[in-house]
């Protein structure tokens, strides 16, 4: 068996008029990011979607934005680190908290491995992983953790049998 993470295609939506903003790219981004956190095996990372499926998400924000009064300087967009995560010759990049396991928002193709196994999450800007009770356990650099745990590049964390280095944080 391959252990990896599993890969997943999405089909482009319709094309919408270019909005250009960096807050509004933050905060299309943000959007999107939380939208694919409820679909974990359908939808890829922010850097992996089409040009006219990141236009569509700007102009929704920008729509939310313009209904509830809130103006793009009122909604600053707050700076998080993204972590970047490689398992094999795959990588994925995160820029919001998210499961790992075989049925996590990171998919993980390993038997030892429990559904949801490991919670990765941003505090303070940084970033931490956390087990969910797993049976196999979470290993960040050899050791077993018990509680949440702070993550930096070069750290290898294995869930299951698959080892993944943190490529950034």
């Amino acid at each position: 068996m391959r252990h990896g993470f599993r890969r997943s295609h999405h089909h482009p939506s319709g094309i919408i008029d270019e909005v250009t903003n960096a807050g509004l790219e933050s905060l299309a981004r943000t959007a999107y990011e939380a939208h694919r956190g409820a679909h974990p095996e359908s939808l890829p990372p922010w850097e992996e979607t089409t040009e006219p499926e990141q236009q569509a998400w700007r102009a929704a924000v920008s729509a939310v934005a313009g209904q509830t009064g809130v103006t793009l300087a009122d909604a600053a967009p707050i700076v998080t680190q993204s972590l970047q995560i490689q398992a094999g010759d795959q990588s994925r990049t995160f820029h919001a908290e998210f499961t790992a396991g075989r049925q996590g928002t990171l998919a993980i193709t390993d038997e030892f491995a429990s559904n949801q196994h490991a919670r990765f999450q941003i505090a303070h800007g940084l970033w931490y992983v956390k087990d969910l009770g797993s049976t196999n356990g979470t290993w960040l650099n050899g050791r077993r953790i018990h509680a949440a745990q702070r993550v930096k590049k070069g750290d290898k964390i294995k869930i299951g049998h698959t080892v993944m280095i943190v490529m950034s944080a």
